[in-house]
């Protein structure tokens, strides 16, 4: 009995082993670079990946999003904070970073556009501004409408709805081009980062 104990407690320490060389396998996969994930991110969907690369950008707005990216190329990838927890510029900017998460794909049709276009329509109405300008005034300047603002304000303002239109205009001339070749929407991917590291910190990071 005392043998079969002991061959039993063997027979399961050879399996651990080989699922944990199996786990290992797994953290370890080989990460591509900002290049290869950048030729076929449309056929990663919903896929688990690792990719690296150089930290061009990050989010003012709470650190949420970074942009990595090859500055030989230019090519880039999107990656949102997902569970990994928000970017610190002074930690990440110009650094190149190792990334595990999973390719997203946020879609634009006629109807998102149609959403956005009545979106400020009616902020221009309102005078008011998206979240993202709202969080660069001062809070007690939020809730005034454009008429109230100062004169430096106002420009501001009207120069922030005047971008959004821009960005529709050139969804809608994208969205027209792509449904020429017989796609009805217009696909922008990102990472969702589960974690991510700095692979070597260089000397001459970004305060």
């Amino acid at each position: 009995m005392k043998k079969l104990f002991v061959f039993v407690l063997a027979a399961l320490s050879i399996v651990a082993c080989n699922n944990a060389s199996k786990n290992a396998e797994v953290t370890e996969e080989k990460a591509m670079t900002v290049d290869e994930l950048f030729g076929k991110i449309g056929e990663l969907v919903d896929s688990q990946v690792v990719v690296m690369g150089e930290v061009d950008h990050v989010c003012k707005h709470g650190g949420t999003k970074m942009v990595i990216f090859n500055p030989e190329t230019q090519n880039s990838i999107h990656v949102n904070a997902g569970e990994s927890g928000n970017f610190r510029a002074d930690q990440v900017k110009d650094q190149d970073v190792k990334v595990w998460g999973k390719v997203e794909e946020f879609k634009v049709d006629d109807a998102y556009i149609a959403e956005l276009e009545a979106q400020l329509k009616d902020d221009m109405a309102k005078g008011q501004v998206d979240e993202a300008t709202a969080e660069k005034m001062d809070k007690s300047k939020k809730s005034k409408k454009i008429g109230e603002a100062s004169p430096e304000d106002d420009l501001k303002h009207k120069q922030e709805f005047i971008d959004r239109q821009t960005q529709i205009d050139d969804m809608k001339k994208e969205l027209a081009d792509l449904k020429a070749k017989g796609k009805d929407h217009i696909s922008y991917y990102s990472v969702s980062c589960k974690k991510y590291e700095v692979i070597e910190e260089k000397e001459n990071k970004t305060k």
